[in-house]
């Protein structure tokens, strides 16, 4: 552990206490949180330190909201209508009418 100073937007810094008290409910957790943002940003170095050792060539990696974004639309009814169609017609054939 090491003990750090930063200088911070005074706004912002009380809006982020915010959220961690409400979170927590406490702001004992300040560190922590902050520390987690900080390992949260450097996911992306990591991972393709982690690629390169695999011999696997990384340009850049997705984000999660772009992968949303590119996620291709679904074409016909979900899946649950088509079950829920399929339980019906099972059910109405086994009750005698």
């Amino acid at each position: 552990m090491r003990k750090v100073s930063l200088y911070i937007d005074e706004d912002l810094w009380v809006r982020f206490k915010e959220a961690v008290l409400r979170k927590h409910g406490t702001l004992r957790k300040l560190s922590s949180e902050v520390e987690s943002l900080i390992r949260e940003s450097l996911i992306g170095e990591e991972a393709i330190q982690g690629f390169a050792g695999l011999d696997v060539e990384v340009d850049s990696l997705i984000s999660p909201k772009e992968i949303k974004e590119n996620r291709p639309r679904l074409r016909g009814p979900p899946s649950e209508a088509i079950i829920r169609e399929m339980r019906g017609r099972r059910i109405a054939e086994d009750i005698p009418r």
